[in-house]
């Protein structure tokens, strides 16, 4: 089974990158030479898979799904721009959220759209983390009394450390993981406008494509090998979007007040289980799926 690339349909990509800054067209700040910030806020993620019988998606076309949710905790993140010439743009972004809640359901079933379940389990999941790293060269399109405009390009990766638990003390052995990493290029709009002489309003709106690859160590399986009990392969994209207001409060200083979402997933891709006997076998992996929000507030440093 070929892996697939995913491409969100670019008409509707335009759309909402229209929709986004179809609203900025009060008076704006112009592009500044060099500008840092820093924000720590909370984020909230959710991410599931499954996987069919077989490489042909059948016997069951679900064989195995697992679904983490409500993933919350402190979200750190630091960015920086900076003008190196002309209407040309250095952008790098840095993020990292710890995770301190959350569940995760094992479920299992021997028919197809999941019916004749055969295990059912809830598991703690609060544990781990998610780290972004981005950066990229951008033009400033427009930047004017009125209006701020940089399109960018760019690479980025994304990664997530997951874990299924047993607070309860049945499984107390229990300390299985889940590493994932989305990483490729990506495009991005990052636009600002001027509500007040000393209120600004920024948006920006990112499309990425990705290489998906995930690990797992499922660690009270003997019949696996550990610590890499099988991985994951597949193509997707992921969509982020964020929206801020902020407050200068002097000329080289402002406070901002945030919220941004994302949503990531995959085509079909590939499963390979690693036996203790030593041999491997391949299954389809149908989707991977993660989205989240994150609420932030920060500090911005201009020059």
């Amino acid at each position: 089974m070929g892996r697939l690339f995913y491409f969100f349909p670019m008409k509707r990509s335009l759309a909402l990158a229209c929709l986004l800054f179809s609203f900025v067209y009060v008076r704006a700040q112009t592009v500044l030479k060099v500008q840092f910030d820093m924000a720590v806020g909370y984020e909230q993620q959710k991410l599931d898979w499954s996987i069919a019988g077989n490489s042909q998606g059948q016997n069951p076309n679900i064989y195995s799904e697992l679904k983490w949710k409500k993933l919350g905790g402190i979200a750190l993140s630091a960015g920086a721009q900076w003008n190196i010439t002309g209407r040309f743009m250095l952008m790098g972004s840095y993020s990292h959220s710890a995770i301190s809640a959350g569940t995760v359901t094992d479920n299992d079933y021997s028919s197809d759209n999941r019916t004749n379940r055969v295990y059912n389990e809830t598991f703690d999941a609060d544990q781990g983390f998610s780290r972004s790293v981005a950066g990229g060269l951008g033009f400033i399109l427009i930047d004017n009394n009125r209006f701020g405009l940089v399109p960018y390009v760019g690479y980025g990766t994304s990664k997530q450390s997951l874990h299924l638990l047993d607070r309860s003390g049945q499984f107390a052995d229990l300390n299985s993981s889940y590493q994932t990493n989305w990483k490729g290029p990506f495009v991005k709009l990052a636009a600002v406008a001027k509500l007040l002489s000393r209120l600004s309003l920024k948006a920006d709106f990112r499309y990425n494509q990705a290489d998906y690859n995930a690990k797992a160590d499922w660690n009270l399986i003997s019949t696996f090998q550990h610590p890499v009990s099988f991985r994951h392969t597949a193509k997707g994209y992921g969509l982020e979007g964020n929206t801020s207001l902020a407050y200068q409060l002097v000329k080289r200083f402002a406070i901002n007040l945030g919220a941004g979402v994302y949503h990531w997933e995959t085509g079909k891709g590939i499963d390979e289980l690693y036996l203790s006997s030593g041999t491997a076998e391949q299954t389809q992996l149908n989707s991977v799926n993660r989205s989240g929000y994150r609420l932030f507030a920060g500090v911005i440093f201009k020059y």
